[in-house]
């Protein structure tokens, strides 16, 4: 038995990226419901019984802003932070068409969506952070996408002011 031998790189690359704060003080609770109002839920398996039916079945789940929940973790729960009374919330937010379109012209864009969303008390204000998507799928340098990820700026902007007015 011959063992083949694969030879392996690495690369490392350093960029910027632009984390966004939005806070109010309105109560964690208030802003999670308004926040999740705003957003579909994606089912992936429901998504993916049938891929001739899988634009249309995002196009129904979107929520009003265009985005929908792929993924929550309630960090509040988690034990370090249980013990602290922390309330915060992760989101994974976003679209899987426009997450696909942008990756057809770089496959490193699916390494940046959905995005992450944090929602937390802090302060006696509850914030909503992320990075922006401009600055984080930005630097892949592709105009196409940078087009796109312009648009999930305001989107996302929009979905903060929103929960947090």
């Amino acid at each position: 038995m011959t063992k083949t031998t694969t030879s392996v790189s690495k690369m490392e690359e350093e960029y910027s990226k632009e984390l966004l704060t939005f806070n109010s003080s309105k109560s964690f609770d208030e802003v999670v419901s308004d926040f999740e109002k705003q957003l579909g839920r994606f089912d992936e398996t429901r998504a993916l019984s049938s891929r001739t039916e899988f634009a249309e079945y995002v196009g129904q789940t979107e929520g009003s802003s265009g985005l929908m929940i792929m993924a929550t973790l309630e960090m509040g729960a988690l034990p370090g932070l249980a013990a602290s009374a922390t309330r915060a919330r992760q989101y994974l937010v976003g679209n899987p068409l426009i997450a696909s379109k942008m990756a057809s012209h770089d496959a490193l864009a699916a390494l940046h969506a959905p995005i992450r969303v944090l929602v937390y008390a802090c302060n006696e204000k509850t914030c909503i952070s992320y990075d922006k998507s401009s600055t984080t799928f930005g630097r892949l340098g592709s105009d196409a996408i940078l087009v796109t990820a312009k648009d999930l700026d305001q989107k996302f902007e929009d979905l903060a002011r929103k929960s947090l007015s």
